[in-house]
């Protein structure tokens, strides 16, 4: 091989690794494919998804305390019981990241958690349902931009695994507007 095709090769290699965003190669300790996950965007989504995710056992734990309805109780389990499964899930591929993970949700979603604590019974419900459609829908096309363009195939593969539960929980809501 010549020095022009290593010289041309290495450089194709190190935009490659910059387009995808992922740390230059190390001479140090080998990380298999299988167990990295890069930094930027991907990192981007999965403490979102994160944030996302406490945000809703936290919302699940509220249907519980403060709605009346039993099908927005068992709702609110069923949030609380999945998020903290994605949840575990999320933190697993971040772990190698070294990153502070979030330990509370973003700013927005404690704002919402705040005023529905301040409602209960069918005024509780009526506030609850419709924020969980929306936040569902937006989670679900999130989710769904990972499958289709992520060339990293941890970060596909969880929103791949996801999105079941997540639509699930949409179609849920939905039926409880009615």
């Amino acid at each position: 091989m010549t020095w022009l095709t290593l010289g041309a090769s290495a450089i194709a290699f190190s935009v490659a690794a910059q387009n995808r965003q992922l740390p230059p190669p190390s001479t140090s300790t080998p990380v298999s494919p299988q167990t990295q996950v890069a930094h930027g965007e991907d990192a981007e989504f999965l403490l979102d998804a994160l944030r996302s995710s406490k945000a809703e056992m936290q919302m699940g734990e509220l249907a519980q305390e403060r709605s009346k309805n039993a099908a927005v109780q068992q709702f609110g389990e069923k949030l609380r019981a999945d998020h903290a499964k994605a949840a575990d899930e999320i933190e697993t591929l971040l772990e190698p990241l070294n990153m502070s993970v979030p330990a509370e949700p973003s700013t927005e979603q404690e704002s919402h958690h705040a005023a529905l604590a301040k409602l209960s019974g069918e005024e509780f419900d009526r506030a609850f349902v419709p924020l969980m459609v929306a936040a569902h829908r937006e989670a679900i096309a999130k989710y769904e931009a990972q499958t289709h363009a992520n060339p990293n195939k941890q970060v596909s593969d969880l929103a791949t695994q996801q999105l079941p539960a997540l639509r699930a929980h949409l179609a849920t809501a939905e039926s409880l507007q009615k």
